[in-house]
């Protein structure tokens, strides 16, 4: 009985404003149950559910949760239909909507295609789409009008708090004087650089690397591997301690520094080879960094149109009229 009540007052209440016809005002704009409907369009959610689960579409139809949570989602489809039309409005303001001539000629041209792809006359894609639960064909002229314009609008909005876009020679010069770092590479140091704690092997194992014994051949005399064996940056201190750098730095390449201790270990170093560290040039990059200045200055319009939609909302005039009977 509990079950029957619910849908009774469900039914009542959605015939009650099918009458009265308006749902909701937005700044004096209506919002049809028709507009509503379309949006929704529970018809067909419901015919795709009952083709792929069978017990999930009686649950929904049979029992009041079901009804609730279809309510549910015909209150959240209401509020995303609401911030659509504010949007529209939005885009008035700007005076960059889409012309209701464009909207109604792109709109046009679709069905046009459907109708050409399908090779159907409009009565038969009228009846087609009945058939898929999408309402009848000026309904689906409806739903594609609105989505057209909300979709141009969105898109001319977009367009617009992008007018500023070009990016100068002069900010792509400020830039590069700012982040000259990110183009520079630092000179590298081919190394080869072993580490004991005897002093004594330290100086026998630097005779070998002078004379040229291969790794292999001092690993099984010493039974050390190399801890560096390629190319470093400079004053990379990861790898080597800041103090052997100071000697690493001042060498020519080829040589094989002194013995060197640092705390309780003893360095063999040798130096193989040195990359002198540059600086790509201006010219070089400024494609690059005109790129990063346009991603920086698209996420800037992105953000401030947000913000500037936020603010139209809130000063704006809205009353919901529909009133949930079972969804508080």
């Amino acid at each position: 009985m509990k079950k029957l009540t619910v849908f009774l007052v469900l039914f009542i209440s959605l015939l009650t404003f099918a009458q009265q016809d308006i749902v909701a005002v937005v700044n004096g704009r209506n919002v049809t149950m028709d507009e509503w409907n379309r949006e929704a369009n529970v018809q067909k959610l419901l015919l795709d559910i009952q083709n792929s689960n069978q017990t999930f579409y009686k649950v929904l139809t049979t029992s009041t949760e079901g009804a609730i949570l279809i309510e549910k989602y015909k209150l959240e489809v209401l509020d995303q239909l609401v911030r659509k039309v504010l949007f529209i409005q939005f885009a008035e303001k700007l005076g960059v909507a889409p012309d209701d001539k464009t909207v109604k000629e792109d709109v046009d041209n679709e069905i046009k295609k459907m109708l050409t792809e399908l090779k159907m006359t409009e009565q038969q894609l009228d009846e087609y789409l009945v058939q898929l639960g999408m309402g009848k064909l000026e309904d689906y002229r409806q739903k594609l009008y609105f989505q057209r314009k909300y979709s141009l609008s969105l898109a001319n909005a977009y367009t617009y708090y992008l007018k500023n876009l070009a990016v100068t020679d002069e900010e792509i010069k400020s830039y590069y004087e700012k982040n000259k770092d990110k183009y520079t590479v630092p000179a590298q140091y081919d190394l080869l650089v072993f580490k004991t704690n005897d002093k004594s092997t330290a100086d026998t194992l630097r005779l070998d690397v002078v004379k040229g014994l291969s790794n292999d051949e001092i690993l099984k005399k010493y039974n050390l591997s190399p801890v560096v064996n390629g190319y470093v940056n400079i004053n990379d201190t990861s790898k080597i301690p800041q103090s052997l750098w100071i000697f690493i730095t001042s060498a020519v390449k080829g040589t094989t520094l002194p013995v060197q201790q640092v705390g309780n270990e003893y360095y063999v170093v040798k130096v193989r080879d040195i990359k002198v560290g540059s600086t790509k040039t201006l010219s070089e990059v400024s494609e690059e960094i005109k790129n990063t200045l346009i991603a920086s200055k698209q996420e800037e319009a992105s953000k401030k149109l947000l913000e500037d939609f936020e603010k139209f909302r809130k000063d704006s005039k809205i009353e919901i009229r529909y009133k949930s009977p079972i969804v508080k």
